[in-house]
């Protein structure tokens, strides 16, 4: 089974992990929060990192949120990208 984290990296706040059993529904979560929160449109930023689904900062400060997979099953469980 496989699972899609949102990953909230704050320097204000905790970091936090938001998980979505859908990569789509998870990006558009990650896009929409990030534009929420980016204090300018200069700010909002997408970038493509290997391995990670979707990456996107929203401030000067490196204020960001990223979607990672994860494979989940019985046994192990696996992550893309580390």
């Amino acid at each position: 089974m496989k699972i899609y984290n949102a990953i909230v990296k704050d320097r204000h706040a905790d970091t936090v992990a938001y998980p979505f059993s859908d990569r789509d529904t998870a990006i558009r979560w990650a896009r929409q929060t990030a534009k929420e929160h980016a204090r300018d449109e200069d700010d909002y930023e997408e970038c493509k990192i290997a391995d990670w689904e979707f990456y996107v900062a929203y401030s000067c400060e490196g204020d960001c949120i990223y979607v990672i997979e994860y494979e989940v099953n019985a046994t192990t469980k696996e992550r893309k990208g580390f």
